[in-house]
């Protein structure tokens, strides 16, 4: 394994003696990249002293300043407003500072578009180059890049000193030297900084610039290595400045300064303070913990005097004294910067109050660390910092002291627990621990959840059963295992609670002098919500092994039944094979006093006939079948106001289309065309052109219609349809119903598709003789349910006079 990189000194120091060290420090040779040895950092990041001055200096210097109008509070502000003259003599004002900059270095925006001219002919040129080279060419592509690399140089520098910049010019590292990629990689690199110097001014940098000027230092860093003292001092401040800058979206700006750092000690550039702090950070950050640690406590006495950098240093090291469990010099650090005479944001303090609760000894110290912070923000004190600190007890299993901070935030500190031997009323009851929970499981913090339900419970509080509900739900959703596995043992607790006090009720009721307790730790009932999410939960895994003993347990607690528990329940047999238990199931709930169906129960109960379960249907059974399928017709009528959609314009589509396909099957035509008939004008269902389709053809698949070519029929449907829709649009025309140009509506259009279908229905049903064509309506209609005078008229009617 090589010897680690060093920003600076790793390790203890006094195994280099002093003369080698100093023999060390006169080599000027430059080693190269990557560099993963030991080196002398420990002087390059030592600041550089400065004569401390007297008070009386002080005070002189201060007075100088507010004559001058220096000071940055000083209260005298001037307002400067700044105009431009165009080509045309047009005088205007130039809005911001920004745009006041950019006049100023880029008058015209010609830089910007000259450089990016240069970047584009880069990159057409490049891979000229390379085409070349793969040609077998490979001095003529050498010779190509370097033309064009000191062609497109020579002119980037005198543009740059035509428009009055020298300051970018200088940013070029120099490629004289190099040849092939090692030179591209410069060039590229000499474009990314050059770019990002300007949008770093216009304070518009955005993630591809820090990611492309990234990229490239990266490519270049071999080839800079053999020349670290080429590279121009302006352009390791660039590099710095935007590498190391805090955007949102520099999620590795860490690693950035880490290496750039590493790089900039090879040549012996002195990193000022601020970035000293940031080298120790990223090299905590990085994973060299101790080396951090060590060399922090080495530059205490520098970094950490600074005026500048004492702040940030000492909270650098609070943050790494905490991360390492070093809960004794945390408190030495955390204590010299409350003690110091610089301001600070007392939130610095939260990392140590994390380090107390998740030390059994500290959590007292950590409480009190609480308390002084919230003394110390008083108002600005936020409710994320009380769940901050909340979750940091909760985490660690100190749910009694989450609770004190939680009623201290909901309260305003007006109720102390801290040393109470009883909780007021306020407090102990569940709803205001209700709330806690909501809260806790809203943000997804389901362990935490869990641990504040165990605590009521060891306090004899009885939580609400929306709220365990609740924390249930969260958990089934969640799809753990371990999450699960909670979620039916919190569920089946609470539905053993509830058939005991059904057992406890029908026993009192029996021996009315015997009393008689329940025996539980304070699990509240099931409801019919606990039942449903068990339910809906089997359903979606498929565990249909489990519905039967959940079914059972839901009968014991005699709980009302909803539409939503029974409709899981059906689903599951269904989908185990057992189609044949649905319907008697469901006739069993429906005796039961204020249950109602709903769409999604017709919906299995339509799926469970056998001639949707089955493939064929044997023509000996086709009359059972016929008045199986009427008879769930009538029941579903039985319902039909709570079939409608919420606007009461139609009903289901999909129930719908299922209906309509299972008269189809067992070719019930009057069935059919009643039940069509009852849809529309009942539930206000249309059907749109894909169920005409496959009503007209008999299938429903029409796509595999089409594969089997026979997708003619198709056409001609498609044909038939559009000819029918035609003639009713010239008849429309001519009764003023429409106007001439005017399209045909879209309510309208699917009314005349409708009434298409219906003529179609009628004209597979009147091959039958009148007389038996009534008599047949008239059978159907009080079978399925409807009114058989109204049926009878309209058997031959037309929906069209």
């Amino acid at each position: 394994m090589p010897p680690r990189p060093a920003l600076v000194e790793f390790g203890k120091r006094t195994f280099i003696c002093n003369s080698c060290l100093s023999t060390l420090r006169k080599r000027s040779t430059i080693p190269t990249w990557p560099i993963r040895q030991l080196s002398q950092a420990a002087d390059s990041l030592t600041p550089t002293r400065t004569k401390r001055r007297s008070p009386e200096q002080e005070t002189e210097r201060l007075k100088t300043l507010e004559t001058l109008g220096l000071l940055r509070d000083s209260p005298q502000k001037l307002s400067v407003n700044y105009f431009e003259q165009g080509e045309n003599g047009r005088i205007r004002r130039i809005q911001d500072k920004d745009e006041f900059s950019k006049t100023l270095t880029d008058p015209g925006g010609e830089l910007d578009a000259r450089l990016k001219e240069l970047e584009d002919q880069l990159q057409g040129v490049s891979s000229i180059a390379k085409a070349i080279e793969e040609m077998g060419g490979k001095e003529e592509a050498d010779r190509l890049r370097r033309q064009f690399a000191q062609d497109s140089d020579g002119n980037a520098d005198d543009f740059l000193e035509e428009t009055n910049h020298p300051s970018i010019s200088s940013l070029a590292i120099p490629i004289s030297g190099l040849n092939g990629n090692r030179q591209d990689r410069i060039h590229r690199l000499n474009n990314w900084i050059r770019r990002c110097n300007r949008v770093s001014e216009k304070n518009n940098v955005l993630p591809k610039d820090v990611q492309g000027l990234w990229k490239a230092y990266s490519a270049a860093r071999t080839t800079m290595s053999e020349r670290w003292h080429m590279v121009p001092p302006p352009t390791w401040e660039i590099l710095w400045r935007i590498l190391s800058a805090e955007y949102a979206f520099s999620t590795n700006r860490m690693s950035y300064i880490y290496a750039l750092a590493k790089d900039m000690q090879q040549i012996g550039i002195v990193l000022r303070p601020e970035q000293q702090v940031l080298a120790l950070e990223a090299i905590f950050v990085d994973g060299w913990e101790n080396e951090a640690i060590e060399n922090h406590r080495r530059h205490a006495s520098t970094l950490g005097v600074n005026p500048e950098t004492f702040v940030p240093f000492w909270q650098l090291g609070l943050r790494m004294y905490c991360r390492v469990g070093d809960l004794e010099r945390a408190q030495r650090v955390a204590s010299a910067i409350l003690e110091s005479p610089y301001e600070t944001d007392p939130r610095f303090i939260q990392p140590l109050i994390k380090l107390c609760t998740e030390t059994p000894t500290a959590i007292e110290i950590g409480f009190k660390l609480y308390r002084d912070l919230r003394a110390r923000l008083g108002e600005s004190m936020t409710i994320d910092d009380y769940d901050t600190i909340i979750s940091y007890f909760l985490a660690t299993g100190n749910t009694e002291y989450a609770l004190f901070i939680f009623v201290d935030m909901m309260k305003s500190g007006s109720v102390d627990l801290l040393g109470a031997q009883q909780y007021p009323p306020s407090v102990a009851n569940p709803f205001f621990f209700g709330k806690w929970l909501k809260r806790l499981i809203g943000a997804g913090d389901l362990e935490a959840a869990y641990s504040v339900l165990r605590f009521m419970k060891s306090r004899g509080i009885t939580p609400r059963p929306i709220h365990v509900n609740g924390l249930i739900g969260a958990w089934l959703r969640s799809g753990a295992a371990d999450d699960t596995k909670k979620a039916e043992e919190v569920a089946w607790v609470m539905i053993n609670t509830r058939i005991q006090f059904v057992e406890l009720r029908r026993r009192r009721s029996s021996s009315p002098g015997v009393h008689l307790y329940s025996s539980g730790d304070a699990w509240p009932r099931a409801n019919l919500e606990t039942f449903s999410l068990l339910a809906e939960n089997y359903k979606e895994r498929g565990l249909t092994a489990k519905m039967g003993p959940l079914w059972r347990s839901f009968q014991e607690a005699e709980i009302a039944p909803n539409s939503f528990m029974l409709n899981q329940l059906l689903w599951s047999f269904l989908q185990d094979g057992k189609g044949e238990t649905v319907l008697p199931m469901y006739q069993e709930m429906a005796k039961r006093p204020k249950f109602k169906p709903d769409s999604h129960t017709f919906m299995v109960l339509w799926q469970a006939l056998p001639v949707n379960r089955f493939t064929r249907i044997p023509p000996k059974d086709l009359s059972t079948e016929v008045s199986r399928t009427r008879a769930l017709f009538a029941e579903m009528m039985k319902h039909a106001s709570i079939l409608k959609s919420k606007d009461d314009m139609e009903m289901d589509k999909f129930l719908a289309r299922n209906i309509l396909h299972s008269f189809r099957k067992i070719q019930d035509h009057a069935g059919l065309l009643l039940a069509y008939r009852a849809l529309r004008r009942i539930l206000n269902y249309n059907p749109p052109d894909m169920v005409v389709f496959e009503m007209l053809l008999g299938t429903l698949d029409l796509e595999k219609l089409t594969k089997r070519r026979e997708g003619s029929k198709l056409i001609r449907a498609r044909a038939s349809l559009d000819h029918y829709l035609a003639h009713r649009y010239q008849e429309l025309l001519k009764s003023g119903e429409i106007h001439d140009g005017d399209d045909m509506l879209l309510d309208m259009r699917a009314e005349e598709t409708g009434n298409f279908l219906e003529l179609q229905l009628e004209a597979a049903f009147s091959d039958i003789k009148e007389g038996d064509a009534q008599e047949l309506a008239i059978e159907a209609a009080e079978e399925m349910g409807l009114h058989p005078r109204e049926t009878a008229q309209d058997a031959g009617s037309s929906p069209n006079p």
